[in-house]
């Protein structure tokens, strides 16, 4: 039986046709954002029209000041929440432990529309939480916070962790030893949490189109609410700002990651 080898030239053709296979629609909706056809769909000339449309566009700006604001207490919270529960998880042994590390992954695991459509349940027949802030917020951070919690406990795995224990030892306190010992040795961590965070919860539809109310539009729920109209090139300028965003967020990481290895 004669056995296939892909050749070393072959194979980095076959990896630019797959990437250029799942970023083309992306490459495209990028390309006609900036065209001055008033639906969005045909090439008549560069124009930055409707991005000045954007920034004007009042729904789109309480959509994206939303947006923004939910991604960045989300960021905020789940962080700290997740190197506190990291922390503990690594540092204290008690009965349990293993099952509460793998219910954290519940989140991440759940398809999101059971996710979203038991958060409403819950908000609406358990807890009386208005939908709104409020409910988008706790989902967001609910959602988000595993990322922080094992991407945390990933960094602990390579920490000397005899560093504690020699500050301890010169007499520091506990308090002044995780200042100035541990948070340092968990900023990478931290910081990449941050970056995974924000374009995770700005980008989030299928749970907030969930818990949302009234007056609570999101920039994806302002998107979507727009499609019902058929194309437009307020899609597309607002499609390649959630491509931007995230892209902008990975390369900021490595870069501050290169300097810091640097």
């Amino acid at each position: 039986m004669k056995s296939w080898h892909i050749g070393g030239k072959t194979l980095p053709v076959i990896a630019v046709l797959v990437y250029l296979f799942l970023w083309l629609p992306v490459i495209i909706l990028i390309i006609f954002s900036f065209s001055a056809d008033k639906f969005g769909i045909r090439w008549e000339g560069f124009t930055l029209h409707w991005y000045a449309n954007l920034l004007q566009n009042v729904g789109v700006r309480h959509a994206l000041r939303m947006s923004v604001t939910v991604a960045i207490i989300t960021m905020i919270a789940a962080t700290v929440l997740g190197t506190l529960a990291a922390y503990g998880l690594y540092k204290y042994k008690f009965r349990g432990m293993g099952a509460l590390r793998m219910g954290s992954l519940l989140p991440i695991v759940t398809p999101w529309v059971v996710t979203g459509a038991a958060l409403l349940l819950f908000y609406t027949r358990v807890l009386p939480i208005p939908l709104g802030y409020p409910s988008i917020l706790i989902a967001h951070i609910t959602f988000s916070f595993p990322l922080a919690l094992f991407v945390i406990l990933g960094r602990m795995q390579r920490i000397d962790w005899t560093l504690e224990e020699a500050s301890a030892d010169l007499g520091a306190s506990r308090l002044t030893t995780w200042r100035k010992i541990t948070l340092p040795l968990l900023l990478p961590a931290i910081i990449a949490s941050v970056m995974l965070i924000f374009p995770w919860s700005f980008s989030d539809f299928t749970i907030t189109f969930f818990v949302s109310g009234i007056g609570t539009t999101t920039l994806p729920i302002y998107v979507y609410s727009q499609m019902r109209y058929g194309a437009t090139p307020v899609i597309n300028t607002i499609g390649t700002i959630f491509v931007a965003a995230p892209l902008i967020a990975m390369l900021l990481m490595n870069f501050l990651q290169r300097r810091r290895a640097a």
